[in-house]
């Protein structure tokens, strides 16, 4: 009975140091698993410092426009890695490392790994990815994205390899922790995470349950997204349509805002039309091409710009 015993435990044993404990130990799979950007769900988000977060890139887009003064994002979708899962060293960033010449990534970033862990690189389709994704080599450690200068928005796919259960850790541009959101993310599937914030963020850690291994990859950040004044939030619903056109350009206020005037500019910079308090303008006689509407209100100026047909 002893000598079962002592057999059962050492058996045991090697089953149990077989269990892989890095993405390096995963053998490739060949195959891809079908893309659901609707499937993960926000458990516990207390906003602070974040206005939203989004599951799907379309609603991310159009988060960016609503709530940024400056909605432009920078995107790197890692491509021109290794063939195959690679060790990419301590750090991921444009600099250049294991993986990546320099100037190959896009400036602004840099994925690490806790405690001194090394990243990971994995191409499309090596564990059932649709595109390459980037992170801690080791499921104990997670993954830490920094951001040089900081950013207001970012958005990117998730992958946790083994336990859905996700804490996203956002940090300002102090140091401090702004916020911990956690997301329910299924495991072996690529989920659209996307949130947005009114202060600078410097740095996401991204860290599964369980030693789950997670991953990062098309990754967008950038924007410049301070919390908007009264006066900002009832300007962004005023409206110019249609644009492009033909003809007349017809302004549409907001509620409780009077037109005082408008004036409108040519690509030089040169005054080609002042009007007082008129919502409809009349472009016909304007060469095709590219113009900027100022428009001048009771609760502000805003500048749109129209395209002549």
């Amino acid at each position: 009975m002893r000598k079962i015993t002592l057999f059962f435990i050492f058996v045991g044993g090697i089953m149990f140091a077989q269990q892989p404990q890095s993405y390096l130990e995963l053998s490739n799979q060949n195959q891809t698993n079908e893309y659901n950007s609707e499937t993960a769900t926000v458990i516990n988000n207390s906003s602070q410092g974040i206005i939203a977060t989004y599951v799907a890139k379309v609603l991310f887009d159009i988060g960016l426009e609503e709530n940024c003064s400056e909605p432009t994002v920078t995107y790197e979708d890692f491509l021109g890695g290794p063939i195959e899962i690679f060790d990419c060293g301590l750090t991921m960033s444009n600099a250049g490392d294991g993986c990546y010449d320099p100037g190959e990534l896009e400036i602004g970033f840099q994925i690490s790994a806790s405690n001194g862990s090394n990243t990971v690189s994995i191409p499309a389709g090596a564990i059932g990815n649709t595109d390459p994704l980037a992170g801690a080599i080791t499921f104990a450690e997670y993954t830490v994205v920094e951001f040089t200068p900081s950013v207001y928005a970012i958005a990117m796919d998730l992958w946790e390899n083994n336990f859905p259960l996700t804490d996203i850790r956002v940090y300002g541009e102090t140091g401090d922790l702004i916020e911990t959101i956690q997301w329910d993310v299924p495991t072996n599937l690529q989920v659209f995470f996307g949130m947005i914030a009114d202060e600078p963020i410097s740095k996401i850690e991204v860290q599964g349950e369980q030693d789950s291994g997670e991953l990062v990859g098309n990754l967008y950040f950038g924007a410049t997204c301070e919390a908007l004044s009264v006066n900002d939030h009832i300007l962004s619903q005023l409206s110019v349509y249609p644009n492009p056109t033909n003809d007349i350009v017809t302004i549409k206020m907001p509620p409780n805002v009077e037109l005082v005037s408008i004036k409108l500019f040519d690509v030089l910079g040169n005054l080609v039309l002042k009007n007082a308090n008129l919502t409809q303008i009349d472009v016909s006689n304007l060469s095709s091409g590219l113009y900027l509407l100022d428009i001048i209100t009771t609760a502000g100026t805003v500048s749109k710009k129209i395209v002549r047909k």
